[in-house]
């Protein structure tokens, strides 16, 4: 996915490259401490499985909220105010932290911290190489932003026809895809960093747009792993 901007460069240089940089993120850690903190509260504190058990269309309905945040906000990201897009990526993690609270549930701590631990090493990896390589990724992000809608069809069929090996795969291709995407999502961010954006709002809205991307991939990175992983699923 193109960036929702266009942009002419005013001033190329590295400061303005690290300034923005930070600001990334600093809203994509922003985003995961939002999403731990809600997931730690819940899990200790409510069966959050067993209520979406007794009420799986509330379960649905959290899945299409965060699609909808998800997609509206990098629809309207050039549309919207600075502190809009700032709430409504606020209650996309913290709605995220809802889902991940079921996981703490499902998995065993050696299982979360495994795909966590995992999940840092090939986000740190595929983030250094996108912002080190000379090498032009753009068609590559076509690729995997086919192949990720792949990946969530076969999602939402293994939610109603399970199975072990299908699970397996999905998780392995969530892991070759989030990795190529930590890439691609990286070089552009570092791309639009070194234009030197010098209006305050803009500069914002792109490095919230920025960290969603980058959250995304991280997170999707963990749960790919814990579909790996899963066998140490709680009994």
């Amino acid at each position: 996915m193109s960036s929702p901007f266009a942009y002419q460069a005013t001033a190329s240089s590295a400061v303005a490259e690290r300034s923005y940089l930070r600001q990334v993120f600093a809203w994509m850690l922003l985003g995961l401490a939002l999403t731990t903190g809600v997931a730690a509260y819940l899990s200790g504190t409510t069966d959050v499985s067993q209520y979406f058990v007794d009420h799986r269309i509330a379960f649905w309905l959290l899945f299409a909220v965060q699609l909808g945040a998800v997609f509206g906000l990098s629809a309207a990201i050039n549309r919207i105010s600075a502190n809009t897009a700032a709430l409504v990526f606020c209650l996309y993690a913290g709605l995220t932290g809802v889902f991940f609270a079921i996981l703490f549930e499902v998995y065993t701590t050696g299982s979360i911290v495994a795909a966590f631990g995992g999940a840092t090493g090939v986000f740190g990896g595929m983030a250094l190489y996108g912002y080190t390589t000379q090498r032009d990724l753009t068609k590559l992000g076509g690729i995997l932003f086919g192949a990720l809608i792949g990946l969530i069809v076969a999602s939402i069929v293994y939610a109603f026809v399970g199975g072990g090996v299908f699970n397996l795969i999905i998780g392995y291709l969530g892991v070759i895809i989030f990795a190529g995407l930590t890439a691609y999502d990286m070089q552009r961010i570092k791309q639009i960093g070194a234009q030197g954006i010098t209006d305050g709002e803009t500069a914002q809205k792109l490095a919230i747009y920025g960290a969603l991307s980058l959250y995304l991939d991280f997170i999707n990175l963990v749960i790919s792993l814990l579909r790996i992983f899963g066998g140490g699923g709680r009994s």
